[in-house]
């Protein structure tokens, strides 16, 4: 098919189901399909292209807009738009689409999952059986989920998906976030009084710079020794500096974290830090998500490459 239209990717991965879920429609144009400076390569190929297909934690800030002239839309695979300068998407006339919300139930059902280990303390099981400490004893008991209550920051897709979730096991739940809405669970005047009521508390903040840091000390400290903190947002939502003091010192009793500030996360950084579960931002990543997101991502920017 000559003259296919160039769609630019910038996360390596993804490019082979998307190229093959696009067929003929378009061609994939990235850092590593080309010879030389990538920068070079966009000052002379940049106009002309369309679209981009975004991981959503991707960069694409005015510099790189600026290279791209043409650029009428970023779809974004999932529900995080922090790579993208919105304000200057905005002021290009940049249309921005994510499929976030048909990923939503896979980052519940990981972050629920969290829950029930952290509190039930599954991987301390694991490890209490496999090291012969069973002939030494009882494992501790652990927290039973029907005495707490949850609080979740966010009520979007998966902030909804997950209080679904957690409603047989824990049935006192409470939210906040910025602006209220029609919702099943009351809403919390402020973070601070959703964080001091809560005995768990779900991080799925929409993550842009309006939330950067949206978990401080004050907060963490609100939830409390005998809190759980869970983190399937973005890692800046949280203040993780504090976030590890607070947890080194018994101001926190536990976090449950997919995300990290930075990415991907130092291993030192949490060698000493207790009552930890991690894991590496993959909340959303199953086999069948990742499809679903690719093909939504190949048929929204094939939508708009239809000439007018």
């Amino acid at each position: 098919m000559a003259d296919k239209p160039r769609v630019l990717m910038l996360t390596e991965p993804l490019a082979t189901p998307i190229g093959a879920l696009a067929g003929d429609a378009f061609e994939i144009v990235a850092p590593w399909t080309v010879d030389g400076s990538w920068d070079a390569w966009l000052d002379d190929h940049g106009p002309g292209i369309r679209a981009a297909i975004s991981s959503g934690i991707d960069i694409f800030d005015a510099a790189l807009m600026a290279k791209l002239p043409d650029l009428k839309h970023i779809a974004v695979l999932g529900a995080g738009l922090d790579g993208i300068d919105l304000g200057e998407a905005a002021a290009r006339g940049i249309r921005i689409t994510s499929g976030g919300g048909m990923h939503a139930g896979e980052v519940a059902d990981h972050a629920v999952g969290m829950m029930i280990a952290a509190r039930r303390r599954l991987v301390e099981s694991d490890a209490w059986v496999r090291q012969g400490r069973w002939t030494e004893g009882r494992f501790p008991p652990t927290i039973s989920l029907r005495t707490q209550k949850v609080g979740i920051i966010g009520l979007g897709n998966i902030g909804a998906a997950i209080a679904e979730r957690v409603q047989p096991f824990c049935p006192e739940i409470a939210w906040w976030g910025p602006r209220d809405k029609p919702a099943p669970w009351p809403r919390k005047q402020s973070l601070l009084e959703l964080a001091g009521w809560a005995d768990i508390l779900f991080v799925a903040a929409r993550a842009h710079d309006d939330s950067r840091g949206l978990v401080d000390k004050a907060v963490i400290e609100a939830l409390g020794p005998q809190g759980l903190l869970i983190n399937i947002s973005r890692g800046f939502v949280v203040d993780e500096a504090e976030l590890i003091a607070a947890l080194c010192d018994g101001r926190l009793g536990q976090a449950a974290l997919d995300v990290f500030d930075p990415e991907p996360t130092a291993p030192a950084r949490w060698a000493d830090v207790p009552n930890t579960l991690l894991s590496p931002h993959n909340a959303g990543v199953t086999f069948q998500a990742i499809m679903a997101l690719c093909a939504n991502a190949v048929e929204t920017v094939k939508s708009g490459l239809v000439p007018s």
